[in-house]
């Protein structure tokens, strides 16, 4: 495992180093970490790769909320754990999808318990996939790199992370295969990863760096089906 250190005080961030040493220990894993004194030297070293950054919220600089937006521009999918003293944060996470909060002090139990539910995480997005039939062959791709799925006439598309695959077929078939509580429709055209929504205004869903429509008649199931994915998270 590869973990990510965002942390302005070295005495907080030594607790953490500690934590994730004694885990491998136990857990007989091998876990690379590196630290980072604050957001912006963060974002100006990131590289795609970790598998978890653990980021404090209340930082100089830049806060740990504004680097979070910073890191979704260029890895949407790496979990995010907030470290704070100030519960009021959980509700602002849901902005950056993080993955959970850790409060201050950190317990190693917290903490083990954190990263048993990272090492889930990383399990379930690296497991599941689906395979498209397109005109260039078979392609395979990650239901965790899937924004939204959708239909124009008789062709289906779907958004990814890699790009868009289109071919032949309906909504209703992708609908089938997916996992149906990950992937919901908006309306009669578009299928969406609930994982990558990051806004609902009103009769508009914001999913991949797209704003889709959200019809009258699925509004409701919609937004219990996004509020039950929040609550599992």
């Amino acid at each position: 495992m590869r973990i990510a250190i965002c942390e302005d005080k070295e005495e907080q961030a030594r607790i953490l180093m500690a934590h994730i040493e004694r885990y491998q220990k136990e857990r007989d894993l091998a876990i690379e970490y590196k630290h980072f004194p604050n957001g912006l030297s963060f974002l100006d070293n990131y590289k795609q790769g970790f598998d978890v950054v653990f980021m404090d919220i209340e930082m100089p600089l830049l806060n740990g909320m504004e680097t979070a937006k910073r890191l979704r521009v260029v890895d949407p999918y790496v979990p995010l754990v907030f470290i704070t003293d100030l519960k009021q944060y959980a509700l602002k996470g849901y902005e950056v999808e993080a993955l959970d909060f850790l409060v201050k002090p950190i317990t190693y139990p917290a903490f083990a318990t954190m990263m048993g539910r990272v090492r889930k995480n990383i399990v379930r997005k690296g497991d599941e996939s689906v395979a498209l039939q397109t005109a260039e062959g078979t392609v395979k791709v990650s239901l965790a790199d899937v924004f939204y799925v959708e239909v124009e006439q008789h062709y289906v598309v779907y958004h990814t992370l890699g790009g868009e695959f289109r071919f032949w077929g309906s909504l209703a078939e992708e609908e089938k295969r997916l996992p149906a509580d990950r992937f919901v429709r908006s309306s009669s055209a578009y299928l969406v990863n609930l994982g990558h929504v990051t806004r609902v205004d009103g009769v508009d869903v914001y999913v991949g760096g797209a704003c889709l429509p959200l019809s009258r008649g699925k509004k409701a199931a919609f937004l219990e089906a996004l509020l039950a994915f929040v609550n599992r998270r």
